[in-house]
Order: structure tokens, then C-alpha cells, then sequence
């Protein structure tokens, strides 16, 4: 089997150390769960948005064989503001048409600029599940987060790029911090794991 070093680059879906109360962090049970002779890096910094990966390149070892990507979900927070017009009776699709198609452009140069470096990469989608205490966000997250994932979807069809579906693969209130319902749980990060091994394999 040839040998792998990946390489996470992304937000704290990958950088989750400070959210699992003493459990192990998604990049730590990678470790602990790669075949002998395989390594794992992480560049992914809790908070970063699509526009930081850039600056996470510098962080990607010289060796490394594989990237995995998770990042989007910071940019989306920064639009929640917006399901205040949807609750006040404007249409989902008419309030989001614009950020979606600044997304989809930002993710698009986001990935084209990463495949330059010649290395593989992998890419999440963002996940739904997430157990939201506002009921806003309840109610509208998930057919709002759904939409932005379809353009990331679009994204891997035009890059032809493998995509690792954590709106599928998270799908229980337990995979969820209990410190920021945001982030993975160590249950979540452990789900994330065997996804990124499967996605490899």
C-alpha cells in the first residue's frame, strides 16, 4: 500500500482540539487511525473562511501526498443575519441568490489556486444537522446551508474532485460539540475520520 501523508486544511471542523472536553481532536483520531508509515498535518485554523486557505498553503508540508478540505461553514455565520428577512416573509431563495453566487466564485478560485500546487485534494460539504438552540436557524439553516452546498458540489463536478459528504455523515445531535454546536464532537470527529480513511482508500 503506498504510504499517504495528508495534509487538513479548513476550519474547526478540522481544528477542534478546544471543543471536545478532553477527547481527542478530528486530526489526533486520524493519527491514531492511519495504517503504519502514514502521517497527518493540520493547517486548518479554528474560524478561517474560504479567503484564509490561502494563507494555510504556506503551512502544507513538502511531503505531503493528499489534501482534505473543509471550509465554508465561517462564511455562511457570517450571513445568518440574513434569515431575519426570511422570518420576516422575504423568500430564501431571493435573499440568498447573491451570497450564494459570491461563494461559489470565492470557492471556485479557492480550489483552483489549491490544484495548482499539484497535490490531490478532497473536499467537504458543509454539515446540516447542526442542533441550533435559536429557532431561526432551526428552522432555515438547513435548507440555507443545503443550497450552499450544492455550488460546492458544482465545484468538485467542474474540478472533477471527490467529495466527502459530512451533511450525510453527521446527521446525529451527538456528532455535535456540546461546547459550540458547530463544531464535531469526538463522536462526530471519529465519523469524519472514517470518511476522510474511506475517501483515501
Amino acid at each position: 500500500m503506498t504510504q499517504k501523508h495528508i495534509c487538513l486544511m479548513g476550519d474547526s471542523i478540522f481544528d477542534n482540539d478546544g471543543y471536545v472536553l478532553g477527547d481527542p481532536g478530528v486530526i489526533e483520531q486520524l493519527r491514531r487511525a492511519l495504517p503504519t508509515g502514514w502521517s497527518a498535518f493540520k493547517a486548518a485554523v479554528d474560524g478561517d473562511c474560504i479567503a484564509d486557505i490561502k494563507e494555510q498553503t504556506g503551512n502544507i508540508p513538502t511531503h505531503t501526498t493528499d489534501i482534505v478540505v473543509s471550509i465554508g461553514g465561517n462564511d455562511l455565520m457570517k450571513l445568518r443575519h440574513l434569515l431575519t428577512r426570511v422570518t420576516e416573509g422575504a423568500k430564501l431563495a431571493d435573499v440568498i441568490a447573491s451570497p450564494l453566487a459570491a461563494f461559489e466564485n470565492s470557492y471556485g478560485q479557492m480550489l483552483g489556486d489549491l490544484l495548482k500546487l499539484g497535490i490531490p485534494v478532497k473536499i467537504c460539504t458543509i454539515y446540516t444537522a447542526i442542533p441550533f438552540e435559536d429557532p431561526a436557524m432551526q428552522a432555515f439553516a438547513p435548507n440555507t446551508i443545503g443550497a450552499f452546498n450544492a455550488r460546492i458540489l458544482r465545484q468538485a463536478e467542474t474540478h472533477n474532485l471527490s467529495v466527502i459528504r459530512l451533511d450525510q455523515i453527521c446527521t446525529d445531535p451527538q456528532d455535535f460539540s456540546k461546547v459550540s454546536p458547530i463544531e464535531p464532537s469526538a463522536q462526530g470527529g471519529e465519523k469524519i475520520v472514517d470518511a476522510i480513511l474511506s475517501a483515501l482508500n
